[in-house]
């Protein structure tokens, strides 16, 4: 079952003129058939590496790694902040995440895949010129971001390597959808097996948190003021602390950020 309204419409829209064996994780190259695995065999996050890495390969590419960057307070130094989940097939597994990847500010504004390049862009801060610099060292010329939009949890993309900029862009014209379609499945089983990474936390007071969940579960302001035995001004008023600590614009966007670091589940 796919997480949310908006998941279940760019599956929908993943899934144009998909070929039902692709729903069934089969890749179709020139009349032959290569079994990729059922995602929902995966049992748990060294299975995905094993999963992610063969489609990578199947594909042309040269490794992946996986992005669950979650939602982000508005302003501040976001672009050091890790990942909720970070997986790679680079360096046996044990590649560590790294600041600086240029996707991160283009993954809110696309549905399909996208081609990147590691040629270098003077245009570009300091921090992403290196991060791609590493990636010329590493050989890789170019790759393709798919980018998953999971309004509940915040945003998530794969991310495939290529030593050839014409390989990504074949594979992003030929078969973007198959890409798409695949990266939300792998989203929704890697939120069930990886650990949400443990991020410096927002020191809320208990009043705050228990007014930010009662938001998130749709209680009304009365009833929220009702259960904490305090009036609904006080509620008013331990939701806009808890927004202005958690970097929220407005109380919609602090839950929203709450839920997607995992702070608060729902």
């Amino acid at each position: 079952m796919l997480a949310g309204g908006a998941l279940q419409r760019q599956f929908d829209h993943a899934c144009v003129a998909l070929d039902v064996s692709w729903v069934r994780h089969f890749v179709m190259e020139g009349g032959s058939v290569m079994a990729i695995g059922p995602i929902e065999d995966c049992a748990s996050s060294v299975d995905l590496e094993n999963w992610l890495e063969q489609l990578a390969s199947e594909m042309g590419f040269d490794g992946a790694r996986y992005h669950h960057v979650g939602h982000r307070p508005q302003g501040g130094r976001t672009a050091k902040r890790p990942p909720l989940r970070f997986l790679s097939t680079l360096e046996n597994g044990q590649e560590p995440w790294r600041a600086g990847d240029p996707a991160l500010s283009q993954i809110v504004q696309s549905f399909l895949p996208f081609v990147w390049s590691t040629k270098d862009d003077l245009s570009l801060p300091d921090l992403q010129r290196a991060w791609l610099s590493i990636e010329r060292l590493r050989g890789v010329e170019a790759g393709v971001v798919i980018p998953v939009q999971d309004y509940l949890s915040g945003p998530a993309y794969i991310s495939l390597f290529s030593e050839k900029l014409s390989q990504a862009i074949s594979a992003v014209e030929q078969r973007r959808h198959e890409m798409a379609t695949l990266a939300i499945e792998f989203h929704l089983r890697a939120k069930q097996l990886i650990t949400i990474r443990t991020r410096s936390s927002v020191l809320l007071s208990d009043r705050e948190f228990s007014c930010l969940r009662n938001a998130a579960a749709g209680v009304a302001l009365a009833e929220s003021a009702g259960s904490l035995g305090i009036s609904v001004r006080t509620v008013e008023t331990h939701l806009a602390k808890a927004t202005l600590k958690l970097g929220g614009t407005n109380r919609i966007n602090a839950v929203a950020i709450a839920i997607g670091s995992g702070m608060i589940h729902v």
